[in-house]
């Protein structure tokens, strides 16, 4: 039989149909996959709408949204000098709405979105935020600015939530200074976190702002944070925004800071190919794992590949970062708007975009924009503040702002806040209390103070010369309480049933914490007689030790807690 007849057999052939049909089935599972994904490709082109573009051609595809306006911190730069005002809590997005308005944007090809603040770890809601932004459709990239106090502890369920992305303000690298530049002790809990970062993400953006006589001689160290670790330094401009007194003064451009890097490093810097629609001149040390870069508003601004779009906390729309010109996304959908209607006011915005923002160098601009909550730390005025440091002060304001005139409260836009120590004419007053019903009020006060390595081994041995500190320092409190009205010119002088302040000695990180409790029957409170007590304490250590050095450093005196009177208040405590 020929080799031809016996492929044609009735059983050859039943043979290969089989073979057939078979291989034809395993095929059907990648067929289908296959029909699956163009299915999807076709579905997702039709849901595809226009980019929003603007008259200069610029297609925006970058959103970012502050979730908060609140701050944790009291940064000096950007402090304006009436107060910064904070929306009722009614104004504010809710997380359907940014939600809502993530899904419109990201039809219109957004694909990147940025939380920013104030600082937006306040807000309680933000990693179930994060995971309902990763799960819409079109998003790739989801990025975090904060300034790292209290992100570390919600950094895991963050990245779990689809954080791909994050950022970490730290605007020095000496913890003393950082006390002064933001008026809290944060500093090790923002190295922590940092720290904390660079083993969940392949890189961790550091925002650095450079001013004059400031932090200008710490760009170098900060340059060398990048040899060994995968972080990218960016030194940002010192810019102006609405109220925080900006100065040429204290203005470095980014030519002068790489001077400085290059005569350090000579011949070790290298030029890096920057994205596209980058902020940022890239750099890096040959070698290093990381790299650094400059981010030039004010002395080379990029304009001219701006992407982004920003919304406040509280609805509004911003083209422009600098722009003064705001258009409320929040009234658009509580009023029933359909996205049809959102999207045209949103188009007729980004139509209406500058080619450039103003050059604020030369003075051309009359009006500074106001501070978008994004960058830029707001007040939170349910927490005691700090007085500024005269010394820091006088670089970062000018000349002619007088420190008793700036204020630092904030107060809502619909609100005032009034100062109860203060006659409509200006004049200072005492407040009448004597309407108040009398009753029993307590106040807890706490702060610390910084101590060298030998002071510690003094205090804890109570070797001191001039005797028990702690002991001293505990008796000076209750002084110092009792005293308060002859110290606080308009202070009430109440009776005062107890007095106590204890101690608590930190070996590890040389710091003496101090807390002061004062009650009192009255009919006003006790706050100023508890922190007189504490500061009074912190000062007596001081001067108990002074012979043996001056390298101490009082800070964080606060308020912690209070109740008995018309509102009660509870801080955060170190014991």
């Amino acid at each position: 039989m020929s080799s031809l007849s016996r492929l044609t057999t009735p059983l050859n052939l039943w043979g290969a149909s089989r073979r057939f049909q078979s291989a034809l089935r395993e095929l059907k599972p990648r067929r289908d996959a296959i029909r699956a994904m163009i299915s999807e490709i076709e579905t997702e082109k039709a849901d595809i709408k226009p980019p929003f573009i603007d008259t200069h051609g610029r297609t925006h595809n970058y959103l970012r949204i502050s979730l908060t306006e609140k701050c944790n911190l009291r940064c000096l730069y950007c402090m304006p000098e009436e107060g910064v005002a904070l929306s009722p809590s009614a104004n504010l997005l809710t997380s359907d709405e940014i939600v809502r308005l993530v899904e419109l944007f990201a039809s219109h090809g957004v694909d990147k979105i940025r939380l920013t603040g104030g600082e937006p770890t306040i807000r309680g809601d933000i990693v179930e935020l994060v995971g309902r932004i990763r799960n819409i459709r079109g998003i790739k990239d989801i990025g975090l600015t904060s300034n790292g106090i209290v992100l570390a502890k919600k950094l895991r369920q963050l990245h779990s939530a689809g954080l791909t992305k994050v950022n970490i303000s730290l605007d020095t690298l000496d913890q003393h200074k950082f006390m002064l530049m933001t008026r809290r002790n944060g500093f090790a809990k923002v190295i922590k976190c940092i720290e904390l970062a660079e083993t969940l993400f392949p890189m961790v953006k550091i925002n650095t702002v450079v001013m004059r006589n400031v932090n200008d001689n710490e760009v170098n160290d900060f340059v060398e944070l990048t040899k060994d670790r995968r972080l990218d330094v960016r030194f940002i401009e010192y810019m102006p925004f609405g109220g925080n007194h900006f100065s040429t003064k204290k203005f470095v451009d980014y030519k002068t800071l790489l001077t400085s890097i290059s005569e350090r490093y000579n011949g070790m810097i290298e030029r890096l190919q920057d994205a596209p629609n980058d902020t940022t001149k890239a750099y890096k040390l040959t070698g290093s794992k990381g790299q650094f870069g400059f981010i030039t508003s004010m002395s080379e601004h990029f304009c001219s590949t701006c992407n982004r779009l920003r919304i406040t906390a509280d609805g509004n729309l911003k083209v422009c970062l600098h722009g003064t010109a705001e258009v409320s996304m929040r009234e658009l959908l509580r009023s029933g708007a359909s996205p049809e209607e959102i999207t045209e006011v949103i188009q007729k915005a980004v139509s209406r975009k500058k080619k450039q923002h103003a050059d604020y160098r030369y003075g051309k601009s009359a009006t500074y924009a106001k501070s978008t909550n994004d960058t830029y730390r707001r007040i939170n005025r349910t927490h005691p503040v700090l007085s500024i440091t005269s010394d820091l002060s006088s670089l970062l304001l000018p000349s002619t702002t007088s420190i008793s005139s700036l204020r630092l409260c904030s107060k809502a836009a619909d609100s005032p806040v009034y100062l109860s120590h203060v006659s409509k004419d200006g004049s200072a007053k005492q407040v009448d209390v004597s309407h108040k019903p009398i009753s029993y009020r307590e106040a807890v006060a706490e702060g610390k103070i910084t101590l060298t390595p030998a002071l510690v081994h003094l205090i804890k041995n109570n070797l001191s010369k001039k005797g028990d500190v702690l002991n001293v320092a505990r008796i000076a409190s209750v002084i110092g309480a009792k005293s308060t009205s002859t110290i606080i010119p308009l202070c009430h002088n109440i009776p005062i049933s107890y007095v106590n302040t204890e101690f608590r000695l930190d070996e590890s990180k040389g710091v003496l914490y101090i807390r002061s409790t004062a009650k009192t029957t009255s009919n006003t409170g006790v706050e100023m007689e508890a922190l007189t007590a504490c500061s009074v304490a912190a000062l007596t250590v001081y001067d108990m030790c002074k012979a043996v050095t001056q390298q101490m450093v009082i800070g964080d005196i606060r308020l912690v807690s209070k109740s008995g009177g018309k509102t009660n208040y509870k801080g955060v405590s170190d014991f």
